[in-house]
């Protein structure tokens, strides 16, 4: 069975199911809910009375954990807690919909990455913290409770010391829970991920199996303790303190439910380097197979995979299942449309009641601010003049995936951002934008355009004024679900706009090449009559357990005429354009030559797991020889040693020579490469709109 979802014709989603998974659905007379925080979708699978696949979603930010009992269902997302509860009395229907599941409450954990959530025999919401390295619970009093931590973490820090990720209860108690490695700092367990994975029994306080590859998913079911060892694609259980595989899957495999004797297990791609290295990679390559997205239903009884289910297109993860017993068309109202507002339940009222339709304010002054965002001036851009002179006319995409009406997105100009409060758009721009205003204030004035829809902000744009007539586009973004339907070409004419009214003649953007880039920034680019792109730098990232592999790691060592020296001991000036702050005294390093400094190499801590080699210099004369070699190798050695898993770094067009050593000695063992282009635009008071 195929099916593709005309909800997604941009960007598209296309179904495949074995021939009886759908009848199978409908026999056993229940049906599955799944999330993805990939593209931020809780969606559900059910049959329709026609016998074919239903597909309903809707849209919440990063949901992730999912838990089901009787009429409710309780979900983590970004730095909420969700309860949802039916609407629909024993017997009530809505349209087809048998389960009509309404946001009821929203509990402001933070972001705290929490993965997992249950209730336990009081009926206390338990869930999995997993940047805090615990097991909390919620309180009116604070946004979490720690109620358990493992034996080896020290302290309860936000930073995900050992990927705590899931939770099996035992008699409605916590009982049991995952984790990628026993380490104790900051994202230690990204250097552990082909085996330092464990389970840890709560009570006692225990690790009670090791040699994991990434566990996910922990479920005490008929006796046994079943987990997913998801670096290496199995479902199994712990015997003995031994992983019994039953069953291997074609994908990263993490969520996981029973129903009998079935197990519903979630499949995911290999599309991060979270997932790089690991033994599923090698076996599926060996097999001449490729990562799947998707649900299988396995037979516990003998490990066969009885029915699939594979995703194609815009959901790439799955993170989640939970399986609905007597349920057959469930549904939930999401946050975007009038379902949330007008329809009601109260007593007596005998089913739902729809409320009549929202009015249209009266008042012809100014928006009102919108609630939830910061209370920075806000100018629309949307007004007839404003189309007219843009050549749009009446601007209108469509509204949530789930919904089929269409809805005016509005485009306004936001005033006195600066990089404080443009956190609060931290979702809708790009993280290398934000790990870069943690150690460094923009430079000019800031100016943002948001396109909003329904009062929720779908995409942003945001640029830096360089001098009076110079300006930088630093982040140009649109939410995954609504890409491909022309906001961000009009968020960038209208920047364009902007930027000319203040007098701007030039701007000017840089960007590092990627399938998004090459499908949509640089079509877009094309359309506005923007410069072709040039080619600025090389980049490259890979991880200590990919570099370790290099020959020429260990090959070179520098003649005792030479000598290595850390370059924050030595209180020595940096060169120009390298930044003091964040300076990482671990592997930042000069060479001296008979006591004169000829080379160094220079990184920056970016990520808590991550170093960026920023400059690398060795002088003329010593170019040709292999001490410049020897000096990266010792920046790298000591890195390797350190735990600190990811290395990044960029070279210039303008160095051939290095670029040359990097094609030759470095790429075979990078994990990424990629570009970084530029372009830039002349503008006047005539705006381009790139409409033909």
């Amino acid at each position: 069975m195929q099916t593709t979802s005309n909800r997604h014709s941009n960007p598209s989603l296309e179904i495949t199911a074995s021939p009886e998974f759908t009848s199978w659905l409908a026999q056993q007379n229940l049906s599955v809910a799944c999330t993805t925080y990939q593209t931020n979708r809780l969606f559900f699978l059910s049959t329709q009375a026609n016998g074919r696949l239903k597909f309903h979603e809707r849209l919440f930010d990063k949901p992730m954990g999912l838990y089901a009992t009787g009429n409710s269902l309780y979900m983590s997302s970004r730095y909420q807690l969700w309860h949802f509860e039916n609407l629909l009395e024993a017997g009530e229907k809505y349209g087809e919909c048998d389960r009509l599941y309404s946001p009821r409450t929203a509990y402001t954990t933070g972001d705290v990455n929490a993965h997992e959530v249950i209730l336990d025999d009081a009926g206390k919401v338990i869930f999995v913290n997993t940047d805090f390295s615990c097991l909390a619970t919620l309180s009116p009093d604070y946004n979490f409770v720690p109620i358990w931590q493992p034996p080896f973490i020290s302290k309860l820090v936000a930073e995900d010391r050992c990927h705590l990720n899931g939770l099996a209860m035992v008699s409605s108690k916590p009982a049991y829970v995952t984790a990628c490695s026993t380490t104790d700092t900051a994202a230690g367990w990204r250097n552990h991920r082909v085996d330092g994975g464990v389970v840890i029994d709560v009570a006692q306080n225990e690790i009670i199996a090791t040699g994991l590859s990434m566990p996910h998913s922990p479920r005490w079911y008929q006796g046994k303790l079943w987990l997913l060892n998801s670096g290496t694609g199995e479902l199994g259980y712990i015997e003995e303190r031994q992983f019994h595989p039953i069953a291997f899957c074609p994908g990263f495999v993490r969520g996981l439910a029973f129903w009998q004797n079935f197990a519903f297990v979630g499949l995911s791609q290999l599309r991060s380097q979270t997932f790089t290295g690991l033994t599923l990679e090698k076996r599926l390559s060996s097999q001449g197979n490729r990562p799947q997205c998707g649900l299988m239903v396995i037979d516990l009884q003998t490990g066969t995979a009885l029915h699939w289910l594979y995703f194609q297109g815009v959901i790439e993860e799955l993170f989640d299942v939970v399986v609905l017993p007597g349920v057959l068309q469930p549904q939930a109202i999401g946050l975007q449309s009038d379902e949330i507002q007008r329809l009601v339940r109260f007593p007596n009222s005998g089913g739902i009641v729809t409320t009549k339709p929202t009015a249209k304010r009266p008042s012809l002054g100014a928006t009102p601010p919108i609630a939830g965002l910061p209370t920075q001036q806000i100018t629309p851009l949307n007004s007839p003049e404003d189309q007219r002179e843009l050549g749009w006319g009446n601007l209108r995409t469509s509204s949530e995936a789930a919904f089929s009406s269409r809805e005016q997105i509005r485009y306004q100009r936001v005033y006195h951002l600066n990089s404080s409060n443009a956190k609060a758009y931290d979702r809708l721009t790009y993280p290398s934008l934000q790990k870069r205003w943690q150690t460094q204030s923009p430079q000019g004035e800031l100016t943002g355009l948001s396109a909003s829809l329904d009062g929720a902000i779908v995409g942003f744009a945001i640029s830096e004024r360089l001098n009076p007539q110079q300006a930088e586009i630093i982040s140009l973004f649109v939410l995954p679900e609504y890409r491909h339907q022309g906001i961000g070409t009009r968020l960038l004419a209208y920047l364009e706009r902007e930027l000319a009214q203040q007098g701007c003649v030039e701007i000017i953007l840089s960007y590092s090449t990627s399938t998004l880039t090459n499908v949509a920034l640089e079509p877009l680019l094309s359309k506005l009559h923007w410069q072709p792109p040039q080619i600025n730098l090389v980049l490259g990232k890979t991880a200590t357990e990919k570099i370790v592999q290099a020959p020429w790691l260990n090959k070179y060592r520098l003649p005792p005429a030479f000598e290595v020296f850390s370059w924050l001991d030595a209180g020595l000036s940096l060169p120009p354009n390298v930044e003091a702050h964040r300076l990482e005294p671990l592997n930042s390093l000069g060479l001296r030559y008979q006591g004169e400094v000829i080379g160094w190499v220079l990184t920056h801590r970016i990520a808590p797991d991550t170093i960026r080699y920023t400059n690398f210099s060795i002088a003329q004369a010593f170019e040709k020889r292999e001490q410049g070699v020897s000096l990266l190798a010792e920046a790298i050695r000591r890195q390797v040693h350190s735990g600190v898993p990811y290395l990044t770094g960029s070279v210039s067009y303008r160095y051939p020579r290095l670029l040359k050593f990097v094609e030759r000695h470095l790429t075979p063992y990078l994990t990424g490469v990629g570009e970084v282009r530029q372009t830039n635009k002349f503008i006047n008071r005539k705006f381009d709109t790139g409409e033909n």
